[in-house]
């Protein structure tokens, strides 16, 4: 009889510690899963955020390019709102959701290119000359949609392709 008595209770000790265990075991579960949920979170929004950053920064850059191109074409370019379609709106809203505004190119200087000889026409210089024009640009993004705004300063080589009509 004493045996059966001894075993009952150490059965009973035993059933406990095994609910406490599990008990335990859940809660540390519980725990990781809460702060895996809080992690993905955060890392959704940090991406979000980087997803914003980058296009803004592009639409900026995309100023900068256009800017270029424009000095190139056109030689009394003056800067201004770029057109819509040309830099980052999206095509499903009705309203632009990005402008992208070019300032005023500045003349920083020209330079001839390397190894070209000078050519003097007596008064002026020679038509066909190969001049780079040195400009510093401004461009700036705003977007009240993604609530953000980038501006890039750029110096920007131009060769400027004056258009003529053949004779």
């Amino acid at each position: 009889m004493r045996t059966l008595l001894h075993s009952s209770r150490r059965g009973r000790r035993e059933k406990g510690i095994a609910l406490f265990l599990a008990i335990l075991l859940l809660l540390i579960l519980t725990v990781m899963g809460v702060a895996l949920m809080f992690t993905a979170s955060i890392e959704q929004t940090l991406s979000a955020t980087e997803t914003k950053i980058s296009k803004i920064f592009y639409a900026a850059d995309s100023g900068i390019e256009y800017a270029s191109g424009m000095l190139v074409s056109t030689v009394d370019y003056a800067g201004g709102p770029m057109p819509v379609g040309v830099s980052s709106h999206y095509p499903s809203t009705s309203t632009p959701d990005m402008a992208v505004t070019i300032n005023p190119p500045i003349l920083l200087g020209y330079s001839m290119q390397h190894g070209e000889e000078f050519k003097s026409l007596g008064k002026g210089y020679d038509p066909n000359q190969i001049v780079e024009y040195l400009y510093a640009v401004t461009s700036t993004a705003n977007s009240t949609t993604i609530q953000a705004s980038k501006t890039i300063d750029a110096d920007v080589g131009a060769f400027p392709k004056l258009l003529a009509i053949p004779e």
